[in-house]
């Protein structure tokens, strides 16, 4: 399995009721006899870890941004001196995976999803749903989400009743719903619900600092605002609203300061038009010439090699060690990224003959473009 960048960016943040201070910007809390909960604090935002000690070493449910390095090791420190043995990530976000080269360097095993072969962390052991391990006394396994984005594990420690679901569920704020859309975020909130029961400690992604965990019953109520939030959209969409429009509604104000009340200065119209995308626009009906014709390898201006394909009857592009992104074809010149949070498009360029020569890219300022390019994909 192919080894991606050690090191990256920055992002991210964690905190605690009672707590133990482990340093300025981390405390901990233990759990169980050999299970805690380290937790990083930036501004307005906390992010947690889980940390496994075992008789001769750790193992982590997440990591930290690269440039966090050593505040992250002090921190786990205060913990047990004994060195990382393995890393699960949840997903490929800075604050889940960028230290993974740091420590698969220092000998750490590093557990990630098959599909983050397609992103730019560093990966060794990849792994797909249901996969499950035993350390610390703890029987571990990862569950595929479907939520958040592709890849997305929620990650169970049984004994101790704790599942690590990052960004696949966040308290504090409507989040990213991934490559499936609304649909695809719920089904992934259903599924664990399978199997936790009311006892079960939620450890949730980016969160509020008095918020850091969630139970059964929180879960079960963002199915059903989320449920809510995509009908709304729906429903004034079918009245001619644009996503501007329907984001300046009374419904839909009312519906973020009922159910997120401290985030409502998030850019609320990212979530208006994901749920619009996937859920209002229909797709194109491509013959399976055209749709043979879109398929295949692209090359993109920054020289990254995507491969457009139907993956369980929707299409992706994706890019080893680099990125992966769901595309909807919308008209017969025009592909969506559905998922995006800018409009993100791209316009199929056809030579003389009504062949595919190039994808153009449309991405205006979008984050995205450091993997996709900024003008276009040439067909290989």
């Amino acid at each position: 399995m192919k080894n991606k960048s050690l090191f990256i960016y920055a992002l991210f943040t964690l905190l605690f009721s009672s707590v133990v201070f482990s340093s300025q910007k981390y405390t901990h809390q233990k759990l169980t006899d050999n299970v805690y909960i380290m937790t990083r604090h930036w501004e307005g935002v906390s992010i947690s870890y889980g940390v496994v000690v075992g008789q001769d070493g750790l193992l982590l449910v997440n990591c930290n941004i690269a440039s966090d390095a050593h505040p992250f090791e002090d921190a786990l420190r205060k913990i047990s001196d004994l060195p990382v043995k393995y890393v699960l990530n949840n997903n490929y976000d800075g604050g889940n995976a960028h230290l993974n080269g740091y420590f698969a360097h220092k000998g750490a095993q590093i557990i990630s999803h098959q599909a983050l072969k397609y992103s730019t962390i560093f990966t060794q052991i990849l792994v797909d749903d249901g996969y499950t391990m035993e350390f610390g006394g703890q029987t571990i396994s990862m569950h595929h989400s479907g939520g958040h984005s592709f890849g997305h594990m929620n990650i169970r420690l049984k004994q101790a009743n704790i599942l690590f679901m990052a960004d696949s569920y966040r308290s504090d704020w409507l989040t990213v719903f991934g490559p499936l859309g609304v649909d695809g975020h719920i089904a992934g909130l259903e599924s664990a619900l399978t199997m936790i029961d009311e006892q079960t400690v939620i450890v949730p992604g980016n969160v509020l600092p008095d918020q850091l965990f969630a139970s059964r019953a929180d879960v079960a109520m963002q199915i059903k605002s989320t449920g809510l939030f995509k009908s709304l959209v729906q429903k004034l969409s079918a009245n001619g609203l644009s996503p501007e429009e329907i984001t300046e509604h009374q419904e839909i104000k009312s519906f973020f300061k009922t159910y997120y009340p401290e985030r409502l200065d998030f850019d609320i119209i990212s979530r208006v038009r994901s749920a619009v995308n996937f859920h209002v626009k229909t797709d194109y009906k491509a013959t399976s010439i055209e749709r043979d014709e879109l398929l295949g390898k692209y090359v993109s201006n920054n020289g990254k090699i995507f491969e457009v394909i139907v993956q369980n009857g929707r299409l992706i592009a994706r890019s080893e060690g680099n990125y992966i992104l769901p595309l909807k074809w919308t008209d017969k010149n025009t592909l969506i990224n559905p998922s995006g949070e800018l409009n993100e498009q791209f316009e199929i360029v056809r030579n003389e003959l009504g062949k595919i020569r190039k994808l153009k890219l449309h991405f205006g300022k979008s984050w995205q473009r450091r993997y996709v390019g900024t003008t276009s994909w040439s067909k290989l």
